[in-house]
């Protein structure tokens, strides 16, 4: 199954983290002995190869000379079986296909289940805000502005895997894959809602001071932040997240101190086009 348009297969086979254009490969073989045609599946794309998977921390960081991508062109997803693959697609100057991409960094935080990948900083507009994945690993993805100096693209996954990165040039491309890793559910995931992602907390037991962080998406000029406790409001703060283009928009708080017990904290669009996050907290 193939979102978008279907890609070319890309294969991670000598590959030098830096940068690589990987040939093909076959989905499958045919041989025939005395009479007897026999058909052998090959391994799918996104588990060929030699090139390791990482179950938490740095997936990958590479990096390629004379790069010219300027904007994410598009995101394509591909599933297969025993694994899924994300390909992102860039573009220079002028629209044209990029050749390279440049110093980029992937990393995977296994119980939130997010995929994180750091674009160069010259990587500063996306042809695409999100896409809503629903695979049995990739749920969704968002495309970010305001977290780091570049774009920031979010992997949001629905179950525990590994990943693997590389690149490709001529054309550029930066290509992600997953694989299960066990049956057992992610423990704490991000809450999210049609136009807020909170990554940050967590529900559970927590701690002062509350670090509150997630992104609003495109059009949400800023976010409300509402702490409660017994029903009564103890905090409400907005925070602006204005953005000019079709991109997610970062947002942060810290809240230094609150009320203890069972405490809901809400975030949601200042313009209250739908319910937001609620997180459940258990602070002392």
């Amino acid at each position: 199954m193939i979102a978008a348009l279907a890609l070319a297969a890309c294969t991670p086979d000598a590959i030098d983290q830096t940068t690589t254009t990987s040939p093909p490969i076959e989905t499958s073989t045919t041989s025939t002995t005395a009479g007897t045609t026999t058909t052998v599946s090959a391994v799918p794309d996104c588990l060929a190869g030699n090139l390791p998977f990482a179950e938490q921390g740095i997936v990958a960081a590479l990096d390629s000379p004379q790069h010219d991508a300027t904007t994410v062109g598009g995101i394509r997803w591909q599933s297969e079986e025993g694994c899924e693959r994300v390909i992102i697609e860039f573009l220079a100057d002028g629209g044209s296909p990029a050749t390279r991409l440049g110093p980029v960094g992937v990393t995977l935080t296994a119980d939130t289940g997010v995929v994180r990948i750091s674009l160069p900083e010259v990587v500063e507009s996306t042809a695409i805000g999100d896409s809503l994945i629903a695979g049995a690993l990739v749920d969704h993805i968002y495309v970010v502005e305001g977290i780091e100096d570049g774009l920031v693209i979010d992997v949001h996954l629905a179950a525990r895997a590994a990943a693997r990165a590389f690149t490709t040039n001529s054309p550029s491309r930066l290509v992600v894959d997953l694989h299960p890793t066990s049956d057992v559910p992610i423990g704490s995931t991000a809450g999210a809602s049609n136009s807020v992602v909170v990554l940050n907390p967590l529900p559970g037991p927590s701690l002062y001071p509350v670090q509150v962080a997630g992104y609003a998406a495109p059009g949400v000029d800023a976010v409300l932040i509402t702490l409660s406790a017994n029903d009564r409001t103890a905090l409400e703060r907005s925070v602006s997240t204005v953005t000019d283009n079709h991109l997610w928009r970062a947002f942060a708080i810290t809240i230094s101190d609150g009320p203890s017990g069972v405490v809901l904290l809400q975030v949601t669009d200042d313009a209250a086009t739908d319910d937001g996050v609620m997180v459940e907290l258990d602070l002392p």
